[in-house]
């Protein structure tokens, strides 16, 4: 009876350590623009991206320069603010991250992680 309550527990720790799996550990990294949209037009991307930190910072190069930021997430929509400005808010689903930001709508897919 002991082996069985152990495996059992055993099987549930290992289902609930799968259960949170994909959370904000998973959403850092480097993500790069895939569409830039503004007022129906599609405009490309020329080489535009963000990193998302572990520590609620960013960094995101449009534009050729590159800025600082911090984000929030919170289940799959994130925040983005420049200065105590908020300056997009957007969704992320499946290493997708769509972002109204100043106007636009930027897509950005994620870089794979590196092995």
């Amino acid at each position: 009876m002991k082996r069985l309550s152990a495996l059992f527990l055993a099987l549930l720790m290992a289902l609930s350590l799968c259960a949170c799996g994909g959370g904000a550990d998973s959403a850092l990294g480097k993500y790069n623009c895939t569409s830039i949209v503004m007022n129906d037009i599609d405009l490309g991307s020329s080489g535009e991206w963000l990193e998302l930190k572990d520590d609620g910072k960013a960094s995101v190069y449009m534009s050729g320069e590159t800025h600082s930021a911090e984000y929030t997430l919170e289940e799959n929509v994130l925040t983005m603010t420049i200065d105590g400005q908020e300056v997009g808010t957007g969704t992320l689903e499946n290493g997708v991250l769509t972002l109204e930001f100043l106007g636009t709508t930027c897509v950005f897919e994620q870089e794979a992680a590196e092995a």
